[in-house]
């Protein structure tokens, strides 16, 4: 595909939010920049933008800017050379430039010259040119050093030409606003290189074919989160919710990319592409899992299922369209689900995103290794007994008939509201006895609002609500401990159950009651949101001779969730593939 770029470009204008265009070159960068300090932190090559001349980084003593783009953008794709029966891509010079007064074609490095022209860039680092792509040692060499050449670089310039502004008329006025959704829809978006180039670089400057933004402004308007947000706070958890969407020419590439996030596992894989890949995948989680146990954070799909399968991959008009095909004859539209990866990956689920601001769940347990598809945790857990847990309850199925009175206090004789709010939120909750304990808990499940009508509280519950908590919530809580309808309560605020406890499941699956699921209780992911304190345990499931990952519980207050639980549950290692 080829790139139209214009000169003139539009902002937003960060005072009054509004749309805004230069008159000329926006010239946003200080003409010389300052070296980057420390050894080794200039890459080996850059571009000399003025006559587009590689010249040896080291003899330059100022700092350079960065590109980061989809090559799907620098030509046409997939045309095969006949000799080699390999697709290539072919630039044929009909890259588009639109000045004010004419348009040029040129070819990609000819678009790159005048953008960075355009914005002031003396030195410019891009892989086309400043990696022999025909040098196995070379190539290798730089691929192992991408985090150093972008986290080192003064600005990355994310080149996105499907970002563009866009034009619409309301009350006979004509308006120009930013279309952010191409950006998040583009293919930017959905590279792996250019995952780890956005994460890595501390200055991102978006560029569109006729605007531009900064990645604090990116943020404000397209709610990219923290792929932009700087500095960036992630994990193995938050990296693989991004890289399990994204695509790559080369799959071995998905590796590199993701390697390059955590610089201190680069002398732990060998680069190269002679590797039989899924041995390759196994080994590479494998060195991930044993960095950072977050690995085993995850759960059902939410995103991935409304955004990605949905939308962003169906809506691609880059996407490598053979590559597509192949995705969807193996039935997935997330591309790491096509290999048959062990469970503990995440790759049947979703990883973390990071939602909550400030902070990641962690956890501090020690005690796992991994062998090649195995993961071997050895920790105390919560094993239900069968005994216990009512099996003919397993799957209950909610009615309305089944949810209980409103509380009498808020009623009169004849059933009459007797507050004076129009619309009043009461959560529907369940008591709950975890086998062992002392004492019952209460857990809230969801929220409804009741609107007055007549002077009566009325409320017209979904049925697909009522399915929703009987299949997330009622029946996982069956499998681990006895419930009953009729322990079902309404509660209107926190003040009135100041003992009460959440129990989330975020589960890959659906329940099962011939199977036998333990949490790992020793496995906590610790998260703190204001006063109220998180711990989120992984799930696991008997899978024949061993144990699946299958995503993870949250539980709210677990000191007081498992208060009184005076069972001895000795130590088990769970063998997981």
């Amino acid at each position: 595909m080829y790139v139209t770029y214009e000169t003139n470009q539009y902002y937003i204008d960060e005072e009054s939010f509004t749309i805004q265009r230069h008159s000329g070159p926006p010239k946003l960068i200080s003409f010389t920049t300052p070296k980057p300090e420390g050894e080794d932190c200039m890459p080996a090559k850059l571009v000399r933008v003025s006559d587009m001349q590689v010249v040896d980084g080291a003899s330059i003593n100022e700092g350079y800017c960065a590109l980061s783009y989809s090559w799907s953008w620098c030509g046409e794709n997939n045309i095969v050379n006949n000799v080699t029966g390999k697709s290539l891509r072919v630039d044929k010079g009909k890259h588009k430039i639109i000045f004010p007064d004419k348009v040029k074609e040129v070819k990609f490095e000819g678009v790159i010259q005048q953008l960075c022209k355009d914005f002031n860039i003396k030195y410019i680092w891009f892989d086309q040119m400043c990696i022999d792509q025909n040098n196995k040692k070379e190539k290798y060499r730089e691929m192992k050093r991408m985090h150093v050449i972008y986290s080192h670089a003064h600005c990355t310039i994310a080149l996105v030409p499907e970002l563009q502004t866009e034009i619409w008329t309301q009350g006979g006025e004509t308006h120009r606003g930013m279309g952010s959704v191409n950006l998040m829809h583009s293919d930017w978006m959905r590279r792996i290189w250019t995952l780890e180039e956005g994460l890595m670089s501390s200055n991102l400057l978006f560029v569109g074919q006729d605007t531009y933004m900064w990645w604090h402004t990116a943020v404000q308007w397209t709610a990219l989160g923290d792929l932009v947000s700087k500095p960036s706070l992630w994990n193995v958890s938050t990296v693989l919710y991004y890289a399990h969407t994204r695509r790559t020419t080369k799959e071995h590439d998905r590796v590199f990319a993701i390697a390059n996030l955590f610089p201190e596992l680069m002398d732990q894989i060998t680069v190269g592409y002679d590797q039989p890949i899924l041995d390759f995948l196994i080994k590479f989680y494998g060195i991930l899992a044993r960095h950072d146990l977050s690995i085993l954070y995850f759960g059902r799909d939410e995103d991935y299922k409304r955004i990605v399968e949905r939308s962003s991959f169906n809506t691609s008009p880059s996407a490598d369209n053979q590559q597509q095909e192949q995705q969807q004859q193996n039935g997935s539209l997330i591309p790491i689900r096509n290999y048959d990866l062990p469970s503990w990956t995440g790759v049947e689920g979703e990883h973390d995103l990071n939602h909550f601001s400030g902070g990641l769940w962690k956890t501090s347990f020690k005690n796992y290794s991994v062998d090649g598809r195995s993961m071997k945790i050895h920790c105390s857990s919560y094993i239900p007994s069968m005994n216990h847990v009512n099996k003919n309850n397993s799957f209950i199925s909610l009615q309305h008939e089944d949810l209980p009175p409103l509380p009498s206090a808020l009623l009169d004789s004849d059933g009459n509201d007797t507050t004076k709010s129009d619309r009043i939120v009461f959560t529907l909750a369940i008591e709950v006895q975890l086998p062992g304990c002392d004492e019952p808990k209460k857990i809230p499940l969801l929220a409804f609002d009741f609107i007055k009508t007549n002077g009566k509280l009325v409320q017209r519950h979904n049925e697909d609500t009522m399915r929703i908590i009987s299949r997330k919530e009622l029946n996982w809580l069956s499998l681990f401990m006895p419930i009953s309808k009729d322990h079902l309560f309404w509660y209107k605020d926190n003040a009135q159950v100041s003992d009460y406890t959440r129990m989330e499941f975020s589960i890959t699956e659906n329940a099962d009651p011939s199977a036998q699921y333990a949490i790992l209780t020793e496995v906590a992911f610790e998260h703190s949101l204001g006063n109220i304190k998180h711990k989120a345990y992984p799930v696991v499931r008997t899978n024949g001779d061993y144990y699946k990952s299958i995503g993870v519980c949250t539980i709210t207050r677990p000191e007081y969730f498992f208060a009184g639980y005076e069972k001895e549950v000795p130590e088990k290692t769970f063998v997981i593939q």
